[in-house]
């Protein structure tokens, strides 16, 4: 708080409430007219700041005389020998009943505890003065906000005591006004209007944003009667129709998005709870339609703001007088860089929405240590210098978002803040560097470069909202299914990168985006796919049949990705070494470059579920190198073929007795020519004792071995042939050999439950003392270390 501001605000005014203050020795003194319950000589903390503040605009600015002003009255209830509650400030009619019964409180401790405060501090001790015959007009609770421009702005809340007599009343309507009344007249609350001498404040700090978070999350939660995700939702709907009235309003338009107050019979009446509903769902529809592209009349029509049986329109109210000050789209926070506004929406999506089994999020260690292993800062350097262009991103199972923000995040910082070194400096860059990242919109680059779609509609909605307070203008979130046909993603604006299709080509016969150049996901682990994916399976994928969620999203990265894009995916360790996953792994192998694999503990998402996972890091393959895997396979599918028809006719030779001479494949072969057939299809079957058998006691002692051998992978056929792709692909591997790096980590820096995350070793990377990934500084003590050290990516 600048308390220089405010104590040059009270030195200036002539009717002096505060006849002395000094910051230096934190001393303080008030006029004597004003009657104070105690000595009050010294300024113990920021609430007697505000006081001060207060008392010298009530007489000078509004109009109330100082020996009608009373301190620190104090109530004789409670036990003996326990401080007795006071109340901080009251303002007395010219009867010497109570006009304004004050409540104060420092600008960080206003939001917290605020019910509490409401009902213990103010209802209940102004209950006193009723049962003492006063009357009491309005209860306040007070502080000040200094907005970007050093103006000191009230912020209270100030309910009628007349109207609503005890807290209980108050609590199921929850109307208050916010500015004070002037010389003992009517509380009316002047509307918000852009651009106007009321606007929406865009200034203000973590502290402020955290205590209102607090403070939402005690009311609308409160008491547990409702679900959690229910809440969670209906909050986060309000708050994009918030960011939808901001964005749609003119310079001199009164926002919709307050509470508006009327004088009926001489008293300012607030709205009906009605009203107020009618218009904010309104601005909702609006902004599913504008913003996340459901253009369904007949879905809009059924979209409500909240949810009526389970999140109340009093709840609603207050929601919406909590947050109707407060700039969504202008918020600049304290100036300070951070995401203030971003962080405040993270921090409603940890506390209140609940994961489940189905629905868990990726931790923050994880998605930082992927976005940092595929390089991305090398690769933006590389987009920018040759292309003029920052990377193309998409998640195709979003959640809420994490990794989008963290991929914006770490874009931000690395070409704004920290100046990454390699850029050329020439105008063609250095112009395009200051259209990505503007003052105070250093993220709206974002809107161009980032994808993400997500099924889950509550959580869709949540990761549109959390990428606009973040400030990245309006990034392509699309509420759908991620493995839907790509001319599903439409939208009313462009560009649209994900909307862009071609039906297959030489190497692959499904429809094919690839216009990104990064993927960073953790797909949905065996789930039920939607009907309208279903529908269209044998359209969009090759492997149609298999219908596994996590290996059709597989496919789909393909689809996505540019030649040369980069993936780093959690996936369940069944992809990598399951018999029935076989054919997603020869996937992975024809059209991505592996670079790496990661195992990750079984902690990595408890407690939402112990399925062990691995990060797979890879490259999608150009066409040159599809078409020399292509060669390749076919070349070795023809000798398996011939392979097999001779191996099949020596078992008939060897065990069953035929006759060679009928068996025109073999039968000019020799004794040691069928011994180079047998280890042939055995390969590393065999062992060096092998060598001492006979061709008869190798048949016998390998059986088994060589029929499954000679057995056709018939479910794999129409993509790779009618072969044993085992022994085929072994071949192939031997001429594609590649170093893939490989690690297995326990300790990944956390250790969650339900209720709580604790710190421990991380191996992944290496942190300063700011938290600050540390990278390519010549120590190679981590996974990240080394892969960075030894790791290329074309």
């Amino acid at each position: 708080m600048n308390r220089t501001l405010i104590k040059n605000y009270i030195e200036s005014k002539k009717n002096k409430a505060v006849t002395s203050i000094d910051l230096e020795s934190n001393s303080i003194a008030y006029n004597k007219n004003i009657f104070s319950n105690r000595d009050i000589t010294k300024i113990s903390g920021d609430e007697e700041v505000v006081r001060a503040y207060l008392l010298t605009k009530l007489v000078n600015d509004l109009g109330y005389d100082l020996d009608k002003i009373e301190l620190e009255r104090t109530y004789d209830i409670g036990r003996p020998k326990v401080i007795k509650p006071r109340i901080d400030v009251i303002v007395k009619d010219k009867n010497d009943n109570i006009f304004l019964y004050i409540e104060l409180k420092s600008p960080e401790e206003y939001e917290k505890d605020q019910d509490k405060i409401i009902e213990m501090q103010l209802f209940n001790l102004a209950s006193q003065e009723i049962g003492h015959g006063k009357k009491v007009k309005y209860l306040v609770l007070y502080s000040i906000d200094i907005n970007e421009l050093n103006e000191i702005n009230d912020k209270c809340m100030i309910i009628d005591y007349e109207q609503y007599p005890n807290f209980n009343d108050w609590k199921k309507e929850r109307n208050y006004n916010e500015e004070l009344p002037i010389n003992y007249g009517m509380v009316q609350k002047e509307p918000y209007i852009k651009g106007g001498s009321k606007d929406l404040s865009k200034s203000y700090d973590h502290k402020t944003l955290d205590s209102l978070r607090d403070n939402l999350h005690n009311v609308l939660w409160g008491g547990g009667s409702t679900d959690d995700n229910e809440i969670f939702s209906s909050l986060t709907n309000i708050i994009l129709a918030k960011i939808q009235d901001e964005s749609e309003k003119e310079n001199g338009d009164k926002y919709d998005f307050q509470v508006f107050y009327y004088n009926e019979n001489g008293k300012e009446v607030a709205e009906s709870n009605r009203t107020l509903f009618n218009r904010i769902n309104g601005l909702y529809r609006k902004a599913l339609k504008q913003r996340l592209y459901i253009t369904d009349d007949e879905i809009l029509s059924k979209s409500f703001v909240i949810d009526e049986n389970k999140f109340t329109l009093d709840k609603l109210k207050y929601a919406i007088s909590k947050l109707e000050s407060y700039s969504f789209r202008e918020g600049r926070g304290n100036l300070d860089g951070k995401d203030i506004l971003g962080d405040f929406f993270e921090g409603i999506i940890r506390t209140g929405f609940k994961q489940s089994k189905g629905q868990f999020f990726t931790n923050i260690n994880i998605v930082k240590f992927m976005i940092y292993a595929l390089q991305l800062d090398k690769l933006a350097v590389n987009k920018i210098n040759n292309n003029l262009e920052l990377p193309y991103m998409i998640d195709p199972s979003a959640g809420s978002g994490t990794f989008l923000i963290e991929y914006m995040k770490f874009i931000t910082n690395k070409i704004k803040h920290e100046q990454i070194s390699g850029l050329k400096d020439n105008d063609d860059v250095n112009l395009k560097l200051a259209q990505w990242f503007p003052n105070f919109k250093e993220n709206s680059w974002a809107q161009q470069y980032i994808y993400g779609i997500e099924t889950n509609f509550n959580l869709g909605k949540a990761t549109k909202v959390n990428m606009i307070l973040h400030g990245d203008g309006s990034t392509n979130i699309f509420v759908k299914d991620g493995l839907l046909d790509f001319k599903q993603y439409k939208k009313e604006t462009s560009p649209n990168a994900l909307n862009i299709f071609t039906i297959g080509d030489t190497d692959y016969s499904k429809p094919i985006n690839g216009q990104f150049d990064i993927i960073l996901t953790n797909p949905p682990f065996s789930v039920d796919l939607d009907s309208e994916v279903k529908e269209k399976l044998n359209d969009n994928f090759i492997f149609s049949s298999k219908k596994n969620s996590e290996n059709l999203f597989i496919e789909r990265y393909y689809q996505l990705l540019r030649e040369n894009g980069r993936i780093a995916a959690v996936l369940p360790e069944s992809v990598f070494d399951t018999a029935e996953n076989k054919y997603i792994r020869l996937f992975i192998y024809k059209y991505f470059k592996i670079k790496a694999v990661v195992s990750l503990p079984q902690i990595t998402f408890a407690p939402y579920t112990e399925t062990k996972t691995s990060i797979l890091f890879a490259q999608r393959k150009s066409s040159n190198e599809i078409e020399i895997w292509n060669e390749l396979w076919r070349k070795y599918s023809k000798e398996y073929q011939t392979l097999r028809t001779k191996v099949s006719n020596l078992i008939e030779v060897y065990i069953n007795n035929k006759s060679r001479k009928n068996l025109t494949s073999i039968n000019n072969l020799s004794p040691n020519d069928d011994r180079i057939l047998l280890n042939k299809i055995l390969k590393d079957f065999i062992v060096s004792k092998d060598e001492n058998l006979t061709n008869l006691e190798l048949i016998k002692k390998y059986g088994d071995e060589i029929n499954s051998v000679l057995q056709i992978d018939g479910d794999l056929s129409d993509e790779f042939g009618f072969v044993n792709t085992w022994w085929v692909f072994g071949e192939v591997a031997k001429e594609l050999n590649y170093n893939i790096f490989m690690a297995e980590t326990d300790k990944i820096g956390y250790k969650k439950t339900t209720t709580t995350e604790k710190i421990t070793e991380n191996e992944l990377y290496r942190t300063n003392e700011n938290g600050e990934i540390i990278t390519d500084d010549g120590i190679c003590t981590t996974i990240l270390d080394y892969m960075r050290k030894n790791i290329t990516w074309e």
